[in-house]
């Protein structure tokens, strides 16, 4: 059985190739779940959520 070329993304929902995903040497297909355009989405919102001191 050949290996997968296509990925759905599980946070757009959309299937796309593996090259639109980051490696991740965890995973079963070497793959993040999410795409790359949804992962720099969720790294952006997850830094603006950080709260800076105030010193």
């Amino acid at each position: 059985m050949p290996a997968p070329t296509k990925k759905r993304c599980t946070s757009c929902k959309e299937e796309k190739p593996l090259s639109d995903f980051y490696h991740n040497a965890t995973k079963s297909d070497k793959h993040n779940s999410i795409c790359k355009d949804c992962q720099l989405l969720s790294n952006a919102v997850n830094k603006s959520k950080k709260v800076s001191p105030n010193f």
